[in-house]
């Protein structure tokens, strides 16, 4: 999100997924804001309100005239590829900062204000992820979750999942729990009742040059029906479709680069014989 110094709106009630500590928002930072509209909009069936001249022109993606996900331009020299970034929400950016820094992370820009809308801090991890912090104002983060075109999940992918816990635990106050998932090492995170994301040990499997980083997963209807699109989008396809116990999984590719994960939840069990 683009900054300026000035003060953000005093912030709406959020809803409980977007409680301080939890995962708020996602946005895309991209070469071709264009493509891009065009790419996710089919994709998500998305539509898209332009913030104004103060935020950029960053636009927020529309779900079913609900925020789903922001979209913004890089500056034709920036040195950084096209990305999805997920944010935390913090009820005090300023102190999470500082709390970033005492646990090994740094601070890659801000805290910084925009206007109308939030505080931001763009940080990184003591593995080098790349995250978001978000203290809302105007904008309280996602009003669209758990549906087709919204923000479904969300993990760290690390290759030291120790320091990645302890880090995120302490910085957000949120507990680690082992997850029993055969042929891999996976956490979650939590926060009260509300599961935040996701730790994964990056293992042998994963390519040396890969570095760590945070990977957004969005919710489809259908994801191998969606993939028919894909190639006619100019998308790419990096791990075909595969089940998990929690739905059906892919990893894709946009038209500029930036990767991101598409679930399809399983059904719901059915219900007893009366």
């Amino acid at each position: 999100m683009t900054s300026t110094p000035e003060k953000p709106a005093t912030a709406p009630a959020p809803p409980p997924a977007n409680q301080p500590g939890t995962v708020g928002w996602f946005d895309l930072m991209t070469t071709s804001p264009k493509d891009a509209y065009r790419f996710y909009g089919r994709l998500f069936t998305w539509s898209f309100e332009l913030t104004g001249p103060d935020t950029g022109g960053y636009a927020m993606a529309m779900s079913a005239g609900r925020p789903a996900a922001g979209i913004g331009g890089l500056p034709p020299d920036a040195p950084q590829r096209s990305t999805w970034s997920v944010y935390f929400i913090s009820a005090d950016a300023d102190a999470t900062a500082a709390r970033i820094k005492e646990h090994g992370g740094a601070v890659v820009m801000g805290p910084h204000d925009v206007p109308g809308q939030g505080r931001m801090i763009v940080a990184t991890d003591p593995g080098g992820a790349t995250f978001g912090v978000w203290q809302p104002g105007g904008h309280p983060g996602a009003g669209a979750r758990d549906e087709h075109g919204a923000m479904a999940w969300c993990e760290v992918n690390t290759r030291d999942s120790a320091r990645a816990r302890a880090f995120y635990a302490a910085v957000f106050d949120l507990e680690p729990r082992k997850l029993a998932a055969p042929g891999i090492e996976y956490w979650t995170l939590h926060r009260g009742d509300l599961t935040v994301a996701g730790v994964l040990q990056m293992d042998g499997h994963w390519p040396a040059e890969v570095p760590e980083h945070w990977m957004p997963y969005f919710q489809l209807t259908d994801v191998d029906g969606a993939l028919e699109e894909i190639a006619a989008l100019g998308g790419t396809v990096c791990v075909p479709p595969f089940d998990s116990p929690y739905g059906r999984i892919a990893v894709l590719g946009d038209p500029q680069g930036a990767t991101f994960s598409v679930m399809t939840p399983p059904p719901p069990p059915p219900e007893p014989a009366a």
